[in-house]
């Protein structure tokens, strides 16, 4: 796919998106309100044991090795955790490896950025892990992976595969519903 078309895709995809969110019952918005809730506070959670092992200073030293791996990384679940707050996501620069990577970092906050980011341990970060720490990113990694599988349960554009492969998947079949 080229840079344009992933952009006419993004935003034709997040039309949708808004649409079918419009159209949900009560009860579906607000158990996607809770659990994309769940799943930035359980992100957060993962990135205090980034911090407390310095992976900001190991990222910056590494200048973005495994965020060039991230075109398709967004997920609908990361785009709902915007969309169902009132919000709007940044708008991807699809010229770049990772289209939501500025010079200064990730432009998602950690809570709403693609779970392939936010679990992944290069050697260096996980080296400085402690047995502790590394049983407790296991655990709230579970929980995270639990959580957005519940949400693709659910909605069939949603899983771990990036948004835009997603949207492509199911075709014109809705996103948010089965």
């Amino acid at each position: 796919m080229t840079t344009a078309a992933d952009a006419v895709l993004w935003e034709k995809t997040l039309t949708r998106v808004r649409r079918e969110l419009a159209e949900l019952p009560v009860a579906e918005h607000d158990w996607l309100v809770a659990l994309t809730s769940q799943i930035g506070e359980l992100q957060v959670a993962l990135d205090r044991l980034f911090l407390e092992v310095d992976g900001s200073a190991i990222c910056t030293d590494c200048l973005g090795g495994c965020c060039s791996r991230a075109k398709h990384h967004v997920t609908l679940t990361n785009v709902l955790g915007y969309l169902l707050r009132g919000e709007e996501p940044p708008t991807p620069d699809f010229t770049l490896a990772c289209p939501l990577l500025g010079a200064q970092g990730c432009r998602l906050p950690v809570a709403r950025r693609p779970f392939n980011c936010i679990i992944f341990l290069c050697e260096r970060i996980d080296a400085q892990l402690t047995d502790e720490q590394r049983t407790t990113f296991s655990k709230i990694e579970a929980e995270l992976r639990n959580a957005y599988h519940a949400v693709a349960e659910r909605c069939p554009g949603a899983s771990l595969r990036g948004l835009l492969i997603s949207a492509e998947r199911v075709g014109e079949q809705r996103l948010l519903t089965r």
